[in-house]
């Protein structure tokens, strides 16, 4: 079988691509389920829902996780004050061995 990319493009194979997807559009429509439901349906799948221990321990660190603040407060104030006094330390060789690590 030979596929030629250019033939899609041509007048015949539009019109015929056209009247194709007419022709499962209308025959899809017959074939869609409804999707109409009440409260009660939804409420009744809803309730068959169980989460699995492992699923239910990542939902507990989840909870947990958006109760941390984003920034540590504490260690910044710390940390300015060591700057500040001119107590604070920046070890090269540790911040290297990061650096290399992320690679």
């Amino acid at each position: 079988m030979v596929i030629d990319f250019n033939a899609s493009n041509s007048p015949n194979r539009s019109a015929q691509t056209g009247a194709t997807a007419g022709r499962r559009d209308a025959a899809a429509e017959g074939t869609r389920p409804a999707v109409q439901g009440s409260a009660q349906d939804t409420q009744a799948a809803e309730g068959q829902v169980k989460l699995s221990a492992q699923a239910q321990k990542l939902q507990a660190v989840e909870e947990r996780l958006r109760e941390l603040p984003v920034v540590d407060n504490e260690r910044v104030a710390q940390i300015r004050q060591s700057i500040s006094d001119g107590s604070y330390n920046v070890d090269s060789g540790r911040i290297a061995d990061k650096l290399l690590a992320l690679e």
